[in-house]
């Protein structure tokens, strides 16, 4: 199996209550719930293993969104942020 940078490998429920905060840069908040938790592949070691990060996935704007998805569209400008329950 080929596996990019970015790529959710495992997908588990999340429970009701988290969100992600997005924060812009004049410190206007918004938060959106998370759905589940991807193991994401962040990159690729030396030795040839997969490095891996468990994101969330979370609703934004009628979409479904990690971390690494969310920036790669979106710029860098604003800050997520998990917030439990």
């Amino acid at each position: 199996m080929n596996i990019s940078i970015g790529c959710p490998t495992a997908l588990a429920p999340a429970q009701p209550g988290w969100n992600v905060r997005r924060t812009d840069s004049d410190g206007v908040g918004e938060d959106y719930p998370i759905a589940a938790w991807a193991i994401v592949t962040v990159g690729f070691e030396e030795d040839g293993s997969t490095g891996t990060q468990v994101q969330p996935v979370f609703i934004a704007d009628g979409h479904t969104w990690t971390i690494v998805e969310w920036y790669a569209a979106n710029g860098d400008d604003d800050l997520l942020a998990v917030v439990e329950p």
